[in-house]
């Protein structure tokens, strides 16, 4: 099935912000493709230096970055411009069936 890219954003202990795709987990290729950034380096450096975002860790096996957000403001306005601009672009995904 195919939607339209939607980030959610939700809190954890001990006061870490995550912002991600949960309904298709598609990763964060998907979400650097919303601004326009195909390489991993500079989508670290978009989350550090526009939305001062922490990055966690990165495993080249799976592909897969953990960053997280200080504050709720910071979370915030990174879910709000993602879920914008995919609306904005009409960037598609398939969302993922258990079968």
């Amino acid at each position: 099935m195919i939607q339209i890219l939607k980030v959610d954003e939700w809190e954890s202990n001990p006061h870490r912000w995550y912002v991600a795709d949960v309904k298709t987990f598609t990763g964060w290729r998907a979400i650097a493709r919303t601004f326009g950034i195909t390489e991993l380096k500079q989508f670290k450096e978009m989350l550090v230096g526009k939305y001062h975002a922490t990055i966690e860790s990165y495993n080249p096996f799976t592909d897969f970055l953990l960053f997280t957000f200080d504050n709720y403001a910071n979370a915030h306005k990174f879910k709000l411009d993602v879920n914008r601009i995919a609306r904005k672009q009409n960037i598609q995904v398939e969302k993922w069936v258990k079968k």
